[in-house]
């Protein structure tokens, strides 16, 4: 059956009525969006024995008992038979894994670690499986037009637990060489070594990369966040506050919010914005949330009069 399965994947990718996405789970409007082809569902993942009810996009955190849920959006998936498979990734594309990686596949029955057949389900679409493993694996969800025959695919690559750090440290320890170099270069280091001693807990801080302190050549940028510390899926807010190398308040300024995670290739998976001067240096950032543990950057963008300058406040959650 499985090798069948395989032949259907690479007439999927050869007949000219079949539609391909280029597959994975989006955010859109803070909702987890799987998108197949022009069809879309409400997408979301539970480890109700681990985490309780609270709601996975992609990645999860341990290997255990998952719910996969489908809510449609297209009434039109109601009528089509929805077959949903994982697979190890041995494609070795990790998150750029398409559909056409997945046929590339020789023995896909080999890599297959669960699959259920194609079925109708009204409106709702639901499956389980318990990993035996943490890794990285590839989730392919596929639905055929009842009258039309296309068949419509998105592949979602994700993964399960934790599996090591990457290039995480090296690009970290490159970023504070870096930030060194250009303090010495500059004299900054000598001039912030004959201050107070708070100058230099902030050196400190940039060095080590603590996730309070961000320092470029022109501005400090500190933060606290007065709802409680960040949480995974539940909206909070910052406050900024930004400073002149001199420790001078910077007031008016103009701040952009960006980020994501670059492990990942993606975004955040919403658009933070300053909503309030509170003066003195401090600056309300609203509607901050992150939908996943692991490493986080936001890329503050400051402008006043003097300067236009990007720092990078790094977070582990």
């Amino acid at each position: 059956m499985i090798r069948t399965e395989l032949a259907l994947l690479i007439w999927l990718l050869a007949m000219p009525s079949i539609a391909l996405a280029h597959g994975g789970v989006v955010e859109d409007d803070d909702i987890c969006v799987i998108k197949v082809n022009y069809l879309r569902a409400h997408f979301k993942i539970y480890q109700p024995r681990v985490s309780g009810h609270e709601q996975f996009c992609e990645d999860l955190p341990a290997a255990a008992e998952s719910v996969f849920v489908m809510e449609y959006m297209h009434d039109a998936l109601q009528t089509m038979p929805i077959d949903f498979r994982i697979i190890r990734d041995v494609t070795g594309k990790g998150r750029f894994a398409r559909m056409e990686h997945v046929a590339a596949i020789e023995d896909l029955d080999a890599v297959t670690v669960f699959y259920k057949n194609a079925m109708q389900e009204p409106d709702v679409y639901r499956v389980s499986h318990t990993f035996a493993e943490e890794g990285d694996f590839i989730g392919i969800v596929s639905a055929r037009h009842p009258e039309t025959g296309a068949v419509y695919a998105a592949v979602f690559p994700f993964e399960v637990g934790f599996t090591g750090w990457g290039y995480w440290p090296v690009l970290i320890a490159l970023l504070v060489l870096v930030q060194v170099n250009y303090l010495i270069m500059s004299g900054r280091l000598r001039r912030w070594f004959g201050k107070s001693a708070p100058a230099l807990l902030l050196l400190s801080a940039a060095a080590l990369h603590l996730p309070q302190v961000a320092l470029a050549s022109e501005f400090v940028v500190t933060y606290s966040t007065p709802d409680g510390p960040p949480e995974i899926n539940r909206m909070h807010s910052w406050i900024l506050h930004v400073e002149t190398d001199q420790g001078e308040p910077v007031e008016g300024a103009k701040i952009e919010v960006d980020g994501g995670m670059p492990a990942h290739d993606h975004g955040l998976p919403t658009k933070p914005r300053v909503t309030e001067d509170l003066g003195g240096g401090d600056y309300r950032l609203d509607g901050v949330r992150f939908h996943m543990s692991g490493h986080w950057e936001m890329v503050i963008t400051i402008r006043n009069d003097d300067a236009e300058e990007t720092v990078v406040v790094f977070l582990t959650l």
